[in-house]
């Protein structure tokens, strides 16, 4: 068995934040819930462990939530194409 991968707070933010900033952030995916863009992001960018592991992804979860917000006022959602 390997052993489990951990993740700080601030790599979890920077993750969330790419996230908000890529497409699947944008307008194009609103047909979508929230928890399957960040799975389709992750294993996009081919970060397939972070999807898979269920803590690690719920977690992630709730920083991509808390920075919604931030991200919206800010400008730094996903494009718009």
């Amino acid at each position: 068995m390997s052993p489990a991968v951990t993740f700080d707070d601030a790599e979890l933010v920077a993750i969330a934040l790419a996230f908000l900033g890529s497409a699947y952030a944008s307008r194009n995916f609103t047909e979508w819930p929230i928890d399957r863009r960040l799975d389709a992001y992750l294993r996009r960018e081919e970060m397939r462990s972070l999807a898979d592991d269920g803590t690690i992804f719920a977690a992630l979860l709730d920083r991509v939530m808390a920075n919604i917000s931030c991200a919206s006022v800010s400008g730094a959602l996903g494009p718009d194409d």
